[in-house]
């Protein structure tokens, strides 16, 4: 496939149905309020909204910029629209795209590596909604039935776990790159963890971390060249 036939059989199509999705899902979710204001006549105070329009953005304000530039390179462009559509990237659809990509073999980046994480993302989906649904049915009696220590480790390792298996598999497939991305972090925390506040380390370390493949990449093309 030519770039003319994939920008028109994919990559418009996807634009396009992605937007509307997403655009439809916005303004889904202000059903429950409308509901409940014109049933009802409940809507909170205008400056309560305000506090809270102002306190999400200050919390996640960077995130919103920062998710998406971090999570497009390993998604693709349909597994973005996917995963943002349906959450849970990190600890979901991120590993399912990375694992698919590794072990169909696909260059991260290229037009078969998207492919293949769209559909990993589509099996995630699948997944997490048939997981969630049993969750919901049997999850609080199986919670409860499992001892304490049990659940308080799920609760604080189940994370941390997927994002180091995560990090094990990109180690890998990059391992010039980890270095950078593990010690910019470090460093932070250890140095001015008491001046730069902890959502800027991801700035800092998307920042460090692309810098440090550009250099490498670079050095790798000039090597080739020298060589040939």
């Amino acid at each position: 496939m030519d770039n003319q036939d994939y920008e028109n059989n994919w990559v418009k199509p996807v634009h396009r149905i992605g937007r509307i999705t997403l655009l439809g899902v916005c303004l889904s979710s202000f059903l429950p309020v409308a509901y409940l204001y014109f049933a009802y006549g409940v809507v909170p105070p205008v400056d309560w909204i305000v506090k809270d329009i102002l306190l999400i953005t200050a919390s996640f304000g960077f995130i919103w910029l920062i998710e998406p530039i971090t999570f497009f390179p390993a998604l693709g462009l349909i597994g973005s629209y996917e995963a943002f559509l349906t959450g849970n990237i990190g600890t979901s659809k991120l590993p399912s795209a990375a694992v698919a990509q590794d072990i169909a073999r696909v260059e991260p980046g290229s037009k078969k590596a998207e492919v293949v994480a769209s559909m990993a993302i589509l099996g995630s989906i699948v997944c997490t909604v048939a997981f969630v649904c049993l969750g919901a049915v049997a999850g609080s009696a199986l919670l409860g039935a499992l001892p304490t220590d049990v659940v308080d480790a799920i609760k604080s390792y189940v994370t941390p776990a997927v994002f180091g298996a995560l990090m094990v598999t990109f180690t890998i497939k990059f391992p010039k790159v980890i270095p950078v991305a593990i010690g910019v972090p470090l460093l932070l925390r250890l140095f001015a963890g008491s001046i730069i506040p902890s959502y800027l380390y991801i700035v800092f370390t998307i920042v460090a971390t692309i810098a440090a493949a550009v250099i490498i990449y670079k050095k790798r093309i000039s090597g080739e060249e020298a060589e040939g």
